[in-house]
């Protein structure tokens, strides 16, 4: 596994968390020379060549420092190209579109490496890493359902935001932003106010940060003049052909995530690829139900989703009310909301009955999974070891934060696949 350096909001990346059936793998890179580039395409590489925007520090004695790279250079462009090629030229746009320098699109490749699984021990997550205070400052959702911060639209919506929002604090200082992303802007901050004090220089270059953050803004610097000149630096790209690589389509319905990939014929792991935001293999019940698939597969999804009955496009379960049950208690018991229930139930005056028979939006994960209820002595670790799985996977599942204690008596969904 690639070796990232990941936000000091976030941490160093530990351990790539998986949806159900999922395993992470990278599609095979093939290097190709400019020449097998045909008239009609158009090289992504070139595109971000033309928008890097901080040249003026490429040559600074500190990028050329093995502490803050000690990787083969060749093999890590071949991995980030692989995962990167998804996301990228939507990424790319999107920075041109704020007028962002494009340095920046290489972020998630020191974040994450591309990968939208990705969590770090200090409970980041996804391609830019996210850690759920920030998440919740720009508004990225989160609920048993849906993680937004592994969606790759939403998240790179908020790291925009959330970057230019850096830019404008630290006076138009991108070195200073990106530091601040890392580190923390309280931590730069205060590196600013010491130097100040001391009637030191307050560049990047200039601060006492935390060892993370001085190597952080140096690799993204580093890479970022890798691909700015490839000869200069041994280095092939690989090709990336610029061109969308995804659609994005608004469904009426929940959707099972492997439902689609079969209706679409599209790879399971490509789908669940463009889609982690769904944590538990299905579109939201309520929002949102926007599906992202490869561009390629668009039409024969759309036939497919004609002719396939609503009724098979996710899986449904069956509750029978007990004595005792209310609405409003089955409903957030099932992640949902009671208005959602009544609507999928045509209930009337939220009144319901013993042995009445309830729909529930079912997941990806029904067809094969247990229910573990938390007993006395349990632990993450304990449970995971029983059912042979990760604790990533566990938390992931059932929304869980680690720095709170396992109630007994807690309902946990497992994946056996």
């Amino acid at each position: 596994m690639l070796l990232i350096s990941g936000c000091g909001h976030h941490q160093q990346i530990e351990e790539v968390s998986r949806l159900p059936d999922t395993k992470i793998i990278s599609a095979e890179v093939k290097i190709a020379p400019p020449t097998s580039i045909l008239p009609a395409q158009k090289d992504l590489w070139v595109r971000l060549r033309q928008g890097l925007d901080l040249h003026q520090h490429y040559s600074h004695p500190e990028l050329g420092k093995k502490k803050h790279w000690n990787q083969n250079k060749q093999n890590y462009i071949n991995q980030i190209t692989a995962n990167g090629s998804r996301y990228m030229h939507h990424i790319i746009g999107e920075l041109e579109a704020n007028n962002i320098p494009l340095e920046l699109a290489l972020l998630p490749a020191i974040e994450s490496g591309y990968n939208p699984l990705s969590h770090s021990h200090k409970y980041a997550s996804g391609l830019w890493q996210f850690i759920p205070a920030t998440a919740r400052r720009y508004g990225l959702k989160r609920d048993t359902w849906y993680d937004a911060r592994l969606d790759p639209i939403a998240s790179t919506s908020a790291a925009i935001a959330y970057l230019k929002y850096l830019y404008r604090r630290f006076d138009g200082d991108w070195l200073l932003a990106i530091a601040a992303y890392n580190g923390g802007e309280g931590k730069v901050k205060k590196a600013i106010k010491k130097n100040e004090k001391k009637g030191r220089p307050t560049d990047f270059w200039s601060l006492e940060l935390p060892k993370e953050t001085k190597s952080y803004v140096p690799r993204l610097l580093m890479l970022s003049r890798m691909v700015a000149n490839p000869k200069k630096y041994n280095i092939d790209l690989p090709l990336l052909i610029d061109q969308p690589y995804f659609t994005s389509m608004d469904l009426v319905n929940q959707i099972d995530i492997s439902q689609a990939a079969r209706m679409a014929g599209v790879d399971v792991t490509e789908m669940r690829l463009l889609n982690p935001g769904y944590k538990l293999g299905v579109t939201h019940p309520e929002s949102p139900q926007t599906l992202l698939l490869p561009l390629q597969s668009k039409e024969i999804f759309l036939i497919s989703l004609e002719e396939t009955p609503k009724e098979e496009w996710y899986p449904i379960n069956i509750y029978t009310v007990k004595e005792g049950d209310t609405l409003s208690e089955i409903a957030l018991k099932n992640g949902l909301s009671t208005e959602s229930l009544i609507r999928s139930n045509t209930i009337r005056r939220h009144i319901i009955q013993v042995g009445q028979k309830i729909k529930l939006p079912g997941t990806g994960l029904d067809s094969s999974s247990v229910t573990h209820r938390v007993k006395s002595g349990d632990s993450l670790w304990k449970i995971a070891k029983k059912y042979n799985i990760s604790v990533k996977n566990i938390t992931a599942w059932n929304d869980i934060n680690l720095k709170k204690p396992l109630k007994i008596g807690k309902e946990l969904k497992i994946s056996i696949n």
